[in-house]
C-alpha cells in the first residue's frame, strides 16, 4: 500500500521554470496562480474516469517525490455525505476542489500532484446531469495544470457503491473519450497513462519525468 503523505508534511525548496522553456513558456509557468507572492509550482493532474487508478498514482507519486496532492473533492464529498451526488452538489464539490487544490499549492514552489482537477468535475456534470458547468469550466481554464495524465481504461472494473453506482464499465470508454477531447481542445498537454500494477506506475513515472525531468 502507498504511504500517504499529509499535505502540511512537506516544505520543499523554491521551484524553478524547467530547463529549455521558451520565453512565452516562461511566463505562462509564473503567470498561473499570480496572486501567489511566490513561483508557482509545477501542477500535475491525475485525471480520467472511473476506476483508473487515479487515486493510487497521485499518492505513490506523492511519496517517491515527497510531493504534496490534493484529493479528489467528489470522492471526500460522497465519504463524508454517505450518498450519491445529484445535480446541486456540483457547485460545492467544485468549490472544495479549488479549496483542496489550493492547500496543496500553498506547500511547495516546485511540484504539486492533484487527484482530478476541474476538468473532471465539467465532464462529470455533462455525463451524468446534462449540465454544462459553464462557470466551472470558466474556472477550470483559469487554473489549467501543466501537465494532465489521463489514466487509461486497461484496469479491471470494480464496483463501488454510491461513488460508482451510476456507472459501470462500459461507460468508461465513453468517459475518457470526453476527458481526451475537452483536454485537448483547452490546450493541455495530455500524457495517457496505461498497464497493470507496477508498470502503471513505471509508465506515469515516465511521463511525468518527460515534461519535468527534476
Amino acid at each position: 500500500m502507498p504511504v500517504r503523505l499529509t499535505i502540511s508534511a512537506h516544505v520543499l525548496p523554491h521551484g524553478r521554470v524547467p530547463a529549455g522553456a521558451s520565453h512565452s513558456a516562461q511566463a505562462h509557468h509564473f503567470s498561473i496562480f499570480s496572486m501567489n507572492t511566490r513561483s508557482a509550482p509545477y501542477r500535475v493532474v491525475f485525471t480520467g474516469s472511473e476506476c483508473t487508478g487515479k487515486s493510487a498514482l497521485a499518492r505513490a507519486l506523492s511519496a517517491e517525490r515527497l510531493a504534496p496532492y490534493s484529493d479528489e473533492a467528489a470522492r471526500l464529498f460522497v465519504t463524508e455525505k454517505g450518498r450519491e451526488i445529484v445535480e446541486p452538489d456540483v457547485a460545492v464539490i467544485a468549490a472544495r476542489q479549488r479549496t483542496l487544490e489550493d492547500t496543496a499549492i500553498e506547500m511547495s514552489t516546485v511540484l504539486v500532484l492533484h487527484d482530478t482537477d476541474l476538468f473532471s468535475t465539467v465532464i462529470y456534470a455533462r455525463h451524468y446531469f446534462g449540465n454544462n458547468a459553464n462557470e466551472v469550466l470558466a474556472s477550470a481554464r483559469d487554473r489549467r495544470a501543466h501537465l494532465y495524465l489521463l489514466c487509461d481504461t486497461d484496469l479491471p472494473w470494480q464496483n463501488e457503491p454510491l461513488q460508482r453506482s451510476k456507472s459501470n464499465s462500459q461507460d468508461r470508454a465513453a468517459l475518457t473519450a470526453a476527458f481526451n477531447t475537452l483536454l485537448q481542445a483547452e490546450g493541455c498537454c495530455v500524457e495517457v497513462v496505461r498497464g497493470i500494477g507496477a508498470s502503471r506506475l513505471a509508465n506515469a513515472r515516465a511521463a511525468l519525468k518527460r515534461h519535468y525531468p527534476h
